[in-house]
């Protein structure tokens, strides 16, 4: 095998001196993003930021390659690709853009585009590319060379027509042919003995034989004549290297009448010849509007239909309904756990959970459904004739049971669910989009309430959702409006009758509700992430609250604050709070934060790590409303933990309950043998208080020793205690 001059896959010195690029793009990040990856093979590259200046250097220096962008201020990139084709420019455009389009990108490939992609694009592919049109363009220099060598003779003409890509023909008086040249067979498959003598009419596609009859057989010239005119021929069906599929070939047609030059005056017209035709192969073209129109209306990762073509469909099937009077159904879906498997496996596993949900999900579908992937783990199923809602019931219990058997992934069982949430055409809805957002709605009521399951859209949900935007856009309102209260309860060490802790309480005092405790709000916060700017609020007040406090700065007394799920999960929660609290003059042996059970179990090794990093700066850690979630004795020794809190819940059953008395009597039992801190929530009697204080629980926090007040109130009972402890010393 000889060595090729030039090895495409190793970069050279010599290519990087002879190739010369221009990229033009608006977007400077993206220009000098995509220049940076081309001067690892390439050194001669010129940049233009928008089509007016593309122009100016494609008209003074010849590039042997453009990348260009679509959409730019001034001249388009259409417009520089027209100007390349009008000034017959042969330098090999590739176009990149983030234009969606089909129009647009089927016009790019019109205008001469050698390729198109997509942003964002695989730089390997593109470069592949690069070096095929880099590739194509060497060869085309060189054929330029030969052809100027042959230039003003008889030689030249035989050369470009039996080398041309294109079939070349000539028709006679009757329209059969007189010559062809050589490109026919590898066009058509046929020798071209087999069309000298035939009728044109014999190698057309039938349906277009009507449309080439005065196409093909053209008399008029110059530019009177047919131009660029979109036909098929037959292949030959004896072809043994063409596949069986492909009968036809498409085929841009350029053609023109030949005339006898009867008199020496060229104005003069003579006597009609015949007809000269070139045929241009546009197979490639086809295929790449054909992939184009495939892309644009399907879901590439599941070949299922995507977003724009299911609202087609449903408008379609919107329609036919109002004609027909009858129901039309929509689910919306979406599968429980699918990020924590796509985080623990990996994006590649996702993706291949996702194919196999998608397949059977559709084996569950009828011909006539048209189930979506609209993104994500979300899909929808427009179930354009169903009977009655049963039918609808019927349909989604069949979806949430195939989702039951295991998938198999990397050799592992995994189990997904999916939430079903179901619109009703016309009774929720005429319209396409409040339809889908319906189902929508109905689906994260699902969610919230268990999922796995189905259920219809109603006005309560309406209600819900509403109630929903206006707690978070009254959330947002109370930070400005200064609406938010602190309150302050103490925790007391029966030992010593003193102060030894204060939980702080968030209040929002709501202009039409009043006092509203976090239990009407924290769930919207965390969902709306304003959580953050609460979380920040309370530390704030505290420190001004408290801390700001000689007498409370110089007591023991250590402030618990609550925090949520959303603060725990961010990647750098304990650096920052850290680093929070030190700006605020916090010591962090005088915080305790509290976090419920439920808040580790997602990610119990993530929640160990951060929770000691806290642990390692003096942050004491406390577990709340301990025994209401599902954490095990085994979390419990693995966590850095320093104090439980016995949810109130139990601690009101210890006079009516043995089971309760008992199960409170574990709970400080189970702590004492770790080596924990026990508080007590919710103590309300004397009865309650003189239990936990013989388990050994003194310290307490409830009604019994005090409300949760102002911090003026708490500051001058810490005052107080203050004032006695230091005269008890004295004396």
């Amino acid at each position: 095998m000889e060595t090729p001059l030039i090895d495409f896959e190793k970069p050279t010195r010599h290519l990087k001196k002879q190739v010369s690029f221009l990229v033009v793009d608006d977007e400077q990040r993206a220009r000098e993003g995509l220049i940076r990856l081309l001067q690892r093979n390439w050194s001669d590259i010129t940049e233009a930021e928008d089509g007016d200046q593309a122009i100016g250097l494609i008209q003074k220096r010849k590039f042997n390659l453009i990348i260009l962008d679509l959409n730019m201020p001034g001249k388009t990139g259409d417009q520089v690709l027209a100007f390349i084709r009008d000034k017959k420019i042969t330098t090999p455009v590739i176009v990149i853009s983030g234009e969606s389009s089909i129009n647009k990108v089927t016009e790019a490939l019109r205008l001469g585009a050698y390729d198109i992609f997509r942003k964002p694009y695989n730089f390997d592919e593109l470069e592949h590319a690069i070096r095929n049109a880099l590739d194509k363009s060497r060869i085309e220099d060189e054929k330029s060379q030969i052809q100027s060598r042959l230039k003003h003779s008889e030689q030249l003409h035989r050369y470009m027509v039996d080398n041309s890509p294109d079939l070349i023909y000539i028709l006679d008086l009757a329209g059969k042919f007189t010559f062809v040249n050589d490109s026919v067979t590898k066009l058509l498959g046929y020798e071209k003995s087999d069309l000298m003598g035939k009728h044109y009419s014999e190698f057309l596609a039938e349906e277009d034989r009507l449309k080439a009859e005065y196409v093909f057989n053209e008399r008029r010239r110059e530019s009177r004549s047919n131009r660029n005119i979109e036909l098929r021929l037959k292949c030959n069906p004896l072809d043994p290297v063409r596949p069986f599929e492909v009968t036809t070939c498409p085929i841009e047609l350029n053609s023109m009448g030949i005339y006898s030059a009867d008199s020496k005056d060229t104005k003069i017209v003579g006597t009609y010849q015949g007809t000269y035709g070139v045929a241009r192969d546009i197979s490639s073209r086809k295929e790449a509007e054909k992939l184009i129109t495939y892309q644009a209306y399907h879901d590439l990762l599941t070949k299922l239909p995507n977003r724009a073509m299911l609202y087609d469909r449903l408008d379609l099937a919107i329609k036919q309904a109002e004609r027909t009077g009858e129901v039309l159904i929509i689910m919306f879906l979406d599968l429980d756990r699918f990020k924590l498997i796509n985080d623990s496996f990996g994006h590649v596993v996702g993706d291949q959970l996702l194919i196999e949900v998608a397949e059977r999900l559709k084996a569950e579908t009828r011909t006539g459904d048209t189930l979506a992937r609209l993104g994500g783990d979300e899909f929808m199923l427009l179930l354009p004739q169903p009977t009655s809602r049963e039918q609808a019931q019927r349909v989604a219990l069949k979806l949430i049971t195939s989702m039951q058997q295991p998938f198999f992934l990397k050799n592992k069982e995994v189990y997904v669910n999916v939430s079903v949430g179901i619109s009703v055409f016309p009774d929720d809805s005429d319209d396409i989009n409040t339809l889908v957002k319906n189902a929508d709605m109905a689906m994260y009521e699902v969610k919230s309430s268990g999922k796995n399951g189905y259920i219809f859209y109603n006005d309560k949900l309406e209600h819900a959702a509403a109630e929903k935007i206006s707690i978070e856009s009254g959330l947002r309102n109370a930070i400005k409006n200064d609406e938010l209260e602190m309150f302050y309860q103490p925790q007391i060490d029966l030992k010593t009758e003193q102060i030894v802790g204060v939980e702080a309480l968030l209040r929002w005092n709501h202009p039409k509700l009043g006092l509203r405790s976090p239990n009407y709000f924290i769930t919207h916060a965390e969902e709306s992430r304003i959580i953050d700017q609460l979380s920040e609020w309370v530390l704030n007040r505290v420190a001004v609250d408290l801390f700001s406090d000689k007498t409370f700065q110089e007591s023991p007394i250590k402030v618990s604050v609550n925090l949520s799920a959303t603060d725990i999960r961010q990647k750098e929660f304990p650096e920052n709070l850290v680093t929070y609290i030190e700006d605020l003059h916090i010591k962090p042996s005088r915080l305790e934060i509290e976090i419920t059970e439920n808040m580790f179990m997602s990610d119990i090794q993530a929640c160990i790590y951060k929770l000691q990093v806290l642990s390692n700066k003096g942050i004491s850690i406390a577990i709340d409303d301990f025994g209401t979630g599902f954490s095990s004795l085994n979390y419990l020794r693995e966590l850095p933990v320093h104090t439980v809190k016995i949810d109130y819940s139990f601690v009101s059953e210890i006079e009516h309950s043995k089971k309760g008395a008992a199960l409170v009597a574990a709970i400080v039992g189970m702590a004492q043998g770790l080596g924990i801190n026990v508080i007590a929530e919710g103590v309300e009697s004397s009865i309650q208080s003189e239990y936990l204080e013989s388990l050994g629980c003194h310290i307490m926090q409830g009604f019994l020793f005090g409300r949760p007040v102002a911090v003026d109130d708490f500051l001058s009972a810490v005052t107080r205690q203050e004032s006695s402890s230091s005269s008890l010393s004295t004396t």
